[in-house]
């Protein structure tokens, strides 16, 4: 066993309801640290190319990393990785709570989730014990319900007992399901939700275990994982956040263009006053309810106070949230817009491409591209609380319309074609954008265009360039200086997911990594480890392209890469320099600038030699 893990992973197959305990070799973990990397290199090696995402043949790989379980750095966070359903490449999220921490305590570093069953089951683990039962009870609840159902039956609370689920989503396989745990902490990103479902696996329930994991040097561990709290909060991402929640930014990104507002026809949101935390956490009854290991005042449960939902309790939108089902639905009511994100996450379908599905839908409606006939006689227009409720249900349950829309925005947009199709964000790959209007954040759309994980991939918040030797930004609209920054911090992001801790705890890339060494015994620098990113994410897409993913998807739809018709990110347009910027940061992450695909001496370079032939 190594210091900082369990050393196993456990494996359970659910067509014959077999269950193994492997041993994990000091090298595997050494090499692959955990989360993201640990499961691409399972994914990998384990499901061939000809696997379609629903074929039993998939994995799912539900990892955690070399600082779960420890204080101070929200170490309850897991890592999904299998291949994904929005685009039948890899997919790779992650969610915080309890969940990576307690299944640590269990003595596994990793659950490995094959075959599929014939009736739905659901998996509970108790230290060694590990139990595949029927799930005929759960089937038709929604996330929250799946939940308090395990949490009743087995008699024990929030903080005793982590469910990890999946909702009437997944069950009808919505190409964007995603997976739930611990109320409010989604797995959301590119149908890993649907993947569940297509096993029948309808949760996984973890008892808080006995044993935590040695470490080498617990109070350099404590030290430095403070210091890692320490100089979040006081980043430019912590500075609010810890305070606040992520909802600090909301007024912010109107401001500054990026909040998606009516399917981004507009960057004007008059009502935006009404959605700062400030005002969401006094209008409502506001409680503290933080991950594994947390400190910071960034989860907890709203309570309405007053109103036709007065009393209705839900966990804290974060700003994607918010902003995709208030804002981008033209939504002007608070509490309705609280309403419609506690119901995505309960039918257990991805906020974000709810929200630009939804979005197009109502766009197309208002502008006569569609009528009452194509959308089963909603009237789907902006702020229209009950319609857009009642959509959202449909797509959960894939009735009538809803049925179609469960495909997804790129799938939906380009069978229907024509002046339709211009309305709808979406890149070609099929996977979900994320919840701003990147035209004026040129690194996250590039990011999501060329990812090989279905969501963003090198950047995301706020990555301090000079960590990794590079000049600031200096203007957010040259194609040149964000290729240059994007392969600058590139793998970064996917060793920080490898850890088992909240990304908000990483604003220092330098504290992370002597937490990990504190924990571990290793030695790593911090080009090592962001080699190991570099290394998975050169794994995923050559994985990628030899599935089909090929270069010419890696672009984003008309809509997503035209000149905003207003807003401070109105003087440029990306969609006039999109391919050169691509074309220069293929090249400098060491990728064939035409095809991206890695070349040769890049793969020596990561220990990646295998792959050159292949």
């Amino acid at each position: 066993m190594s210091n900082g893990y369990a050393g196993a992973l456990l494996r359970i197959d659910v067509t014959d309801n077999t269950v193994l305990k492997e041993e994990l070799s000091h090298d595997f973990v050494h090499n692959w640290v955990g989360g993201t990397c640990m499961g691409a290199k399972i994914v990998y090696d384990e499901v061939p190319i000809s696997v379609n995402w629903n074929d039993s043949a998939n994995r799912l790989v539900m990892a955690t990393g070399g600082l779960t379980g420890t204080g101070g750095v929200g170490s309850g966070a897991f890592g999904v990785v299998t291949k994904g359903a929005m685009t039948n490449g890899f997919a790779t999220s992650q969610a915080n709570g309890f969940f990576s921490a307690f299944l640590k305590f269990c003595g596994y570093d990793a659950i490995v989730l094959q075959g599929a069953s014939e009736d739905w089951v659901y998996i509970y683990i108790d230290d060694e014990k590990v139990e595949i039962k029927s799930a005929a009870h759960l089937v038709g609840l929604d996330t929250y319900e799946t939940q308090v159902r395990l949490l009743e039956e087995y008699g024990l609370t929030r903080t005793q007992l982590s469910v990890a689920c999946i909702g009437p989503g997944g069950e009808n396989l919505v190409r964007y399901a995603c997976i739930v745990s611990d109320f409010g902490h989604v797995a959301a990103h590119n149908g890993v939700g649907a993947v569940l479902g297509s096993k029948k696996i309808k949760a996984i329930a973890v008892k808080r275990g006995k044993n935590k994991p040695a470490v080498f040097d617990a109070e350099a561990l404590k030290e430095n994982a403070q210091e890692m709290n320490r100089c979040s909060k006081e980043g430019i991402a912590g500075k609010g956040t810890f305070v606040h929640g992520t909802n600090v930014a909301i007024a912010g990104a109107e401001k500054g263009g990026v909040l998606p507002i009516k399917n981004i026809t507009t960057h004007s949101f008059p009502e935006i006053a009404g959605f700062v935390p400030e005002v969401l956490r006094t209008s409502n009854d506001y409680k503290k309810r933080p991950c594994w290991g947390c400190n910071w005042n960034h989860v907890g449960d709203l309570t309405v106070k007053e109103g036709p939902f007065k009393g209705f309790t839900t966990e804290e939108p974060e700003f994607e949230a918010l902003g995709g089902m208030g804002s981008n639905l033209g939504i002007t009511n608070l509490t309705e817009t609280m309403v419609i994100c506690d119901y995505v996450d309960r039918m257990g379908i991805d906020v974000n491409e709810t929200s630009w599905t939804l979005a197009w839908v109502i766009e197309c409606y208002e502008r006569g591209f569609f009528t009452g006939k194509d959308t089963d006689e909603l009237e789907m227009t902006w702020d229209n609380f009950r319609s857009v409720k009642a959509m959202i249900e449909k797509i959960a349950y894939r009735q009538g319309v809803g049925d179609f829309l469960a495909e997804g925005l790129m799938r939906v947009a380009t069978k229907t074609g024509g002046e339709a199709m211009d309305c709808a964000n979406f890149t070609y790959k099929g996977n979900s954008i994320r919840g701003h209007d990147h035209r004026a954040m040129w690194t996250e759309l590039l990011d999501t265009c060329v990812s090989s994980t279905g969501t963003i991939e090198v950047v995301g918040g706020f990555i301090n360039a000079a960590q990794h030797g590079l000049p600031p930004i200096t203007n957010p609209f040259d194609w040149e200086q964000i290729a240059r920054y994007n392969a600058g911090v590139s793998g970064r992001r996917v060793f920080e997911d490898s850890l088992g801790v909240c990304r908000f705890m990483c604003e220092d890339i330098n504290y992370s990594v002597a937490a990990l060494n504190s924990a571990t015994g290793d030695s790593y620098t911090v080009e090592e480890v962001v080699k190991i990113g570099r290394k998975a994410m050169n794994l995923m897409r050559v994985y990628n392209i030899k599935s089909g993913i090929t270069a010419d998807l890696e672009k984003p739809s008309k809509k997503y890469q035209d000149r905003p018709g207003d807003g401070p990110a109105s003087v440029a347009c990306i969609g006039d320099v999109f391919m050169q910027m691509r074309e220069r940061y293929f090249t400098l992450m060491g990728w064939d600038p035409h095809t991206g695909v890695p070349l040769p001496e890049t793969l020596k370079a990561l220990d990646l030699e295998f792959l050159i032939e292949e």
